[in-house]
């Protein structure tokens, strides 16, 4: 009872199957057929003709592939990349004056617009290749390499089937008896081959030998050519051909075969091919095409598609990686070099527009036209932004004397015909001719919390809104040499002969600050003033950066604590100095003194 159902249970486990193999229509099975008299003289003619044609382009293509499409991709020369970054990325020569970025910031930063033809190429094709399929999880899982991956094994799978057909002609052919070749016709429109004649088997033997090394050549060309591609579009476009070319054959024997040929091997019945077992309904060679498959894929990948994408990340870290920001240039004559930090590009900001100002020099820009344009000015008003104005050079020489005045040399201009922005030594509010040229400008550089003179008095220290300044000189204390204003750009300096401003200097002792002195709070908003303009440049351990920092709780006795803390605090330029806090420490009572910036009665 044991044996018999372990007998019963074996049956059920392992069984055999019959196996038979229809022909394709094709020139390659298509020799088989090849000088049999119902073939006929052109039938064999047409056959040699169309084996030979298919034989070729096969061929043609795998060389093809080998000689053209495998070779190293020269956007990613590493060696160029390097070169182009020293050249040009970096070169002050190539600086993004717009943006106020280096020309591999605005590559690597900006959109297809901001690159030329080659950088938007291969910038796109790497960033489409190495995009995280599976997110930051998986990093080194990118879109490309599992593209590739894909179309290998289809393509792998479709030329496993070409050798399978191979394969199983080659066994059907073998089990046929030796002997003359004989088809004989069991009914009606079926043929059967009873035997193959030695010569018709070494002949079908070669052929098949010969599309097994096409088949072989195929896969591997086609496979290495996937695994080369990047472009994540061409990829499947790449497989598409890939499979067309090796369809060739079966696509010119339906085209170029007479009816007859089609007809007669569509008769011929299937070819035995013997008993397989099978377990489990699977058998051996099934299993082993499985393991065949996957090993040769993961061959592929880690030999050839893997560096494909390593190659793709170098040749982006090559481009991109590292600091981007900073431009240098190297003397022509003397040799040293100099770097300058940069902004990293952004079409948000630009160097060349103020902070603020974008939106309304987009408004304006979707705004101007040409015939709203009298007496020099262009006026409009525009939905949110009110009434505004705007100056119009004569030609780009005015436009570029314009854009080219300083912030001190711009309040100077006051003649008619001059370059004037119409700002004199007093308040301005809405009531003169450049008012909608001007004020909307500094709403949009105060984010619209700035419409007047009072309004604009906490703004009046900082050194970047020289405009405010000029438009309320009183109420930002350009017009007092005690008002404690640090930054004078923007103040008119014409405006220091003005009676009330040589009162403030008649007025002034010539004595240094004291602990209850009445100047202690313009003294602070001095300090206070010096940290905001100078934080760009000091440090913030600096002496004097401390100081201010800490509220200037001292006297002028920090400012004789050393020389260079004197020089620096007492020379007037673009910022006012602090003589008129300390004027016998900066040196007002001494034989040099200059008389604009210390007190009358030193």
């Amino acid at each position: 009872m044991e044996m018999a159902r372990h007998s019963k249970n074996r049956k059920s486990v392992v069984s055999e199957a019959r196996l038979q193999h229809s022909l394709q229509d094709s020139f390659w099975d298509a020799l088989l057929i090849l000088g049999l008299d119902e073939t006929g003289c052109l039938g064999s003619l047409m056959i040699c003709l169309g084996f030979g044609i298919c034989f070729g382009m096969q061929l043609l293509f795998c060389w093809v592939v080998y000689a053209s499409f495998l070779d190293a991709d020269p956007k990613y020369d590493l060696e160029y990349l390097k070169e182009w970054r020293v050249m040009y990325g970096h070169s002050v020569l190539y600086y993004d004056g717009a943006s106020g970025a280096s020309l591999v910031s605005k590559v690597c930063e900006g959109t297809s617009f901001d690159q030329d033809w080659w950088n938007n190429n291969l910038l796109g094709e790497i960033g489409d290749y190495l995009q995280p399929l599976f997110g930051p999880a998986f990093p080194n899982v990118g879109v490309g390499v599992v593209l590739s991956s894909l179309a290998i094994s289809v393509w792998l799978c479709h030329v496993a089937a070409e050798l399978q057909d191979v394969g199983r002609l080659g066994v059907a052919l073998y089990r046929l008896p030796r002997g003359e070749t004989l088809v004989a016709r069991t009914r009606e429109g079926e043929r059967t081959f009873q035997s193959i004649s030695g010569l018709r088997l070494a002949v079908q033997s070669l052929a098949l030998l010969c599309r097994v090394a096409v088949a072989v050549l195929l896969g591997m060309s086609g496979a290495l050519w996937l695994c080369k591609t990047r472009d994540t579009t061409e990829i499947f476009l790449n497989a598409v051909a890939l499979d067309f070319v090796l369809e060739v054959d079966n696509v010119l024997f339906r085209v170029l075969a007479p009816r007859r040929m089609l007809l007669q091997m569509q008769s011929i019945q299937p070819l035995d091919l013997g008993t397989r077992k099978m377990w489990h309904g699977v058998d051996a060679q099934s299993v082993l095409k499985l393991v065949a498959l996957v090993v040769t894929v993961c061959l592929f990948v880690s030999t050839t598609l893997q560096s494909n994408a390593d190659e793709a990340r170098q040749a982006r870290d090559m481009l991109c990686g590292g600091n981007r920001d900073f431009v240098y240039g190297t003397h022509p004559t003397l040799g040293p070099m100099f770097v300058m930090e940069t902004t990293n590009f952004s079409m948000s900001t630009s160097s060349s527009i103020m902070p603020g100002m974008q939106p309304l020099v987009t408004e304006v820009i979707f705004s101007f036209q040409k015939d709203q344009v009298a007496h020099e000015m262009w006026r409009s008003s525009i939905d949110g932004v009110g009434d505004v104005a705007v100056k119009r050079a004569r030609d780009l020489q005015d436009l570029q004397a314009w854009l080219s005045q300083s912030d001190t040399e711009a309040p100077e201009e006051t003649g008619m015909g001059s370059r004037s922005y119409g700002t004199h030594c007093q308040d301005r509010g809405a009531d003169f001719w450049e008012a909608d040229w001007l004020w909307p400008t500094v709403r949009a550089l105060t984010n619209q919390s700035v419409t007047d003179c009072e309004k604009a008095r906490p703004f009046c220290d900082r050194r970047d809104l020289p405009l405010i300044r000029m438009l309320c000189p009183e109420s930002c204390g350009c017009m007092s040499p005690t008002s404690g204003l640090y930054a004078d750009n923007g103040c008119r300096q014409q405006c220091q002969g003005e009676d009330f401003f040589q009162s403030q200097l008649n007025a002034s002792e010539c004595e240094d600050l004291q602990v209850s002195d009445a100047r202690r709070e313009a003294w602070k908003r001095w300090w206070s003033g010096f940290y905001d303009y100078n934080v760009f440049w000091w440090g913030t351990a600096n002496p004097m950066m401390v100081f201010a920092d800490e509220g200037a709780e001292g006297n002028c006795s920090f400012v004789s604590s050393a020389i260079w803390i004197a020089e620096h605090v007492c020379r007037h330029d673009e910022r006012r100095p602090a003589s008129m806090f300390c004027p016998v420490t900066c040196g007002c009572t001494g034989p040099s003194s200059s008389d604009l910036w210390c007190p009358r009665a030193c």
